[in-house]
């Protein structure tokens, strides 16, 4: 009988402290309990003093800024959670402390101030691949859920093993630009009328070079790849060149006057792989390898060119040049070596490991040198795995300075954009396969 009373005793305990916490009879009262700072880039938690005597709810408009409660009926401190800001500007996020019993609302704006990176910044780059198909069943081009994830992955641990320190990961985007999760993370998918689609006229080579735009996100947020079937079967992929802006030049980018808005682009900036080959990847020297080819093409996009001799005007490749801007990777002859390789398949038909060892190396057209084909930026039969520490050096750069690249950047106050918008014929249309 005393257990019974004292239970009973600990109940109304219980609920006259809910009444208290949430006691209707008095004034309503709801506030945020004092002003939250401007917070520092790398700030992760934030705590909010909330004060009220009423049932409220607290919600967010920024998947960076996450409450961790969003409901209660009594002053307390929450956690919010906030990622770390390594986009390109400042950004800004809205607290909303709403009454459940009335029209009390309360707001709050949480600024995070953006990252001026330095040498030890590590770059965390969004990738949304749009996957543009004909035929929903069709495998090929409406690729299989989660593949280009794994693809990204494998296109990571390239990079990591590379030889050099690129401090950066590829990651696939979990938001879309309105905020919204995405059900797929990094994965856009459209149907289309076409079967097939020209590379080059999708990259800006044709007479209506912004007519793809339209499925292109904020390339400042996010790197756009876009998977389709080329009308052209031969060709893997193809990538569109970074820029630099004055006073930053560095050799071999296109520049532009200031940091211009996205939304002036002529063309869709990114990656375009062709998804006949969406599956292949036995090995990475083979040369259809799907993941060799993406590494490639995003090695393009973020400033690398061929390694073999390349005239940067004609793209002539009958020469002998160090085109590629970085001296400590040796040069070759490509269309010698292509002669080469079209004797030694032809000579047995299939080639035998012999045959692909004796592939794999190369004539240095400057030196005379022979040396094996390991580099990234290659092309045909390459172990494709390593970049040299001048290839990281321009990796570094454009990731740091060029615009319609994700990440912060380093920028000067006449770097901003301008006031008036740039011409069209201000950007130069560079693209690699």
């Amino acid at each position: 009988m005393n257990v019974y009373k004292k239970s009973y005793i600990l109940i109304a305990t219980l609920l006259l402290f809910v009444g208290v916490a949430c006691d209707r009879n008095e004034e309503p009262r709801l506030a945020f309990a004092h002003p939250v700072p401007t917070l520092s880039p790398n700030d992760t938690v934030l705590s909010l003093g909330i004060e009220s005597n009423t049932y409220w709810t607290l919600t967010s408009d920024a998947s960076w800024c996450s409450p961790s409660l969003t409901s209660g009926c009594e002053c307390m401190e929450v956690q919010v959670s906030v990622t770390a800001n390594d986009e390109q500007e400042q950004r800004i996020a809205t607290l909303t402390l709403s009454s459940t019993d009335g029209p009390m609302v309360q707001t709050m704006q949480i600024t995070q101030q953006r990252l001026t990176p330095d040498s030890t910044t590590h770059y965390r780059l969004p990738v949304v691949f749009h996957v543009l198909y004909n035929k929903e069943g069709n495998k090929k081009q409406n690729v299989v859920e989660g593949h280009l994830a794994e693809l990204i992955g494998e296109v990571n641990k390239l990079y990591a093993q590379c030889g050099v320190d690129l401090r950066m990961e590829f990651v696939m985007a979990t938001h879309d630009p309105e905020g919204n999760l995405l059900e797929e993370p990094g994965v856009d998918r459209h149907k289309i009328n076409e079967a097939t689609l020209n590379s080059s006229f999708f990259m800006g080579y044709g007479r209506d070079p912004k007519k793809y735009c339209s499925y292109m996100w904020d390339p400042n947020r996010y790197i756009n790849i876009f998977i389709y079937t080329f009308e052209d079967k031969g060709i893997l992929g193809i990538s569109h060149f970074p820029y630099a802006i004055k006073p930053h030049a560095m050799e071999g980018l296109a520049e532009l006057e200031t940091d211009a808005p996205w939304e002036e682009l002529p063309w869709p900036q990114c990656v375009s792989i062709n998804n006949e080959y969406i599956y292949s990847h036995e090995a990475y020297y083979t040369m259809t390898d799907v993941v060799n080819t993406l590494a490639h093409e995003l090695g393009h996009f973020l400033g690398l060119r061929h390694a073999f001799s390349e005239d940067p005007e004609t793209y002539d490749r009958d020469i002998c040049l160090d085109s590629d801007f970085c001296t400590d990777t040796p040069t070759y002859n490509k269309v010698a070596y292509d002669k080469f390789m079209q004797g030694c398949m032809q000579s047995g038909g299939s080639i035998d490991d012999n045959e692909k060892q004796l592939l794999l190396m190369r004539e240095d057209c400057e030196t005379g040198e022979e040396f094996r084909s390991t580099n990234i930026m290659d092309y045909a039969y390459t172990e494709a795995n390593r970049f040299t520490p001048q290839q990281a050096a321009r990796i570094r750069y454009v990731l740091e300075h060029s615009p319609y690249i994700p990440g912060p950047k380093v920028r000067l106050p006449e770097q901003m954009p301008a006031t008036k918008t740039l011409r069209t014929n201000t950007y130069k249309l560079v693209t690699f396969e």
